[in-house]
């Protein structure tokens, strides 16, 4: 097969005619190979096959679904076990002694020690 002949030919340069019987074979190949390629690209799947992709999507959204909910369960589990366990007691206010109640001691101690 001659290239230039060919490509003259896809060029619309020569007609079928002028072409040599090498050339006419290698033109034929090259037409049932554009069929061929464009019925590949035309291709449509089965009712099966459609099936089958779509259960593997679902599926595979099914598992991230699930796990979604195992971790946000996990999650809010943690977080109520950490705030029972380390759940701050209420504190009772501080029996700090004021000055002025100290003296009210003394001067209570004062007058009962006074009377003896």
């Amino acid at each position: 097969m001659n290239e230039e002949i060919f490509q003259k030919f896809l060029d619309g340069e020569l007609n079928e005619e002028e072409l040599d019987e090498e050339t006419r074979q290698s033109l034929e190949i090259y037409v049932k190979t554009i069929h061929l390629m464009k019925v590949r690209f035309e291709y449509k799947p089965g009712k099966n096959l459609e099936d089958r992709v779509f259960s593997k999507l679902h599926r595979k959204r099914r598992i991230f679904s699930q796990l979604a909910i195992a971790i946000s369960a996990a999650v809010v589990l943690l977080f109520v076990m950490t705030n029972v366990i380390f759940e701050k007691k209420p504190s009772l206010p501080s029996e700090q002694v004021t000055v002025s109640e100290v003296f009210d001691y003394l001067s209570l101690v004062k007058l009962v020690g006074d009377g003896f």
